[in-house]
């Protein structure tokens, strides 16, 4: 019986992870930074801004601070949300009501910095139905290592074995098969590499209530 069904942000509840890889390149495309879209989500996707950034510093031999780089992709990330260019997922909302009727609780698990996530809840008027936010900025250990799951299903005292994850990310979908999880995979351009999954869906339209 699942108690808790855990939410990555991006590409789950939003559809902003195509906004991510706009507000990176945009802000590296003076250095020649290009990145295919397929390389993004099997590659970046879910993992963090200082990750990416380090990573692709390296890569094009960017002489710039990556914690400089980090706050100004954030900025300009913000702006774009608060000029309403954010969406939610087709049906998220109506599946979040059929959790909070069935008292399943739900968590947001995800990558990103905290205010960015709280932000695209607020103006999408979604907070009321998370009980706990575990971001970027509350772990050191990133997916695909399990510990941000596992560490949700402290927080809400439910066994891993009764949690449900929602993922789109190659590590995303890693860090729930280690955490001893079942996980439903939204698919992505990554789709193709993902594995292990109990189900797939397009959107929320699609979720199997089955499975709760």
């Amino acid at each position: 019986m699942i108690k808790a069904v855990l939410f990555d942000f991006d590409g789950v509840v939003v559809q902003s992870e195509a906004l991510h890889m706009k507000t990176f390149l945009e802000l590296l495309a003076p250095y020649g930074v290009k990145v295919p879209e397929k390389r993004w989500y099997r590659e970046f996707a879910g993992t963090g801004s200082r990750h990416i950034f380090e990573v692709l510093c390296e890569e094009f031999r960017i002489p710039e601070d990556v914690g400089a780089l980090v706050e100004r992709r954030k900025k300009l990330y913000e702006g774009y949300v608060r000029g309403g260019a954010l969406k939610e997922m087709p049906g998220v909302r109506e599946f979040l009501s059929e959790l909070q009727k069935r008292k399943i609780s739900c968590a947001i698990v995800s990558g990103s910095h905290r205010t960015n996530v709280k932000l695209a809840l607020s103006l999408l008027n979604l907070e009321p139905y998370f009980q706990l936010i575990v971001s970027g900025d509350d772990m050191e250990k990133r997916k695909p290592d399990p510990e941000p799951f596992l560490h949700a299903a402290r927080m809400l005292n439910v066994p891993p074995s009764e949690c449900l994850v929602i993922e789109d990310s190659l590590p995303g979908c890693e860090a729930a098969k280690r955490a001893g999880m079942r996980f439903v995979a939204m698919k992505s351009p990554a789709s193709e590499a993902l594995n292990g999954y109990d189900a797939m869906i397009n959107d929320f339209t699609e979720f199997p209530l089955e499975m709760l």
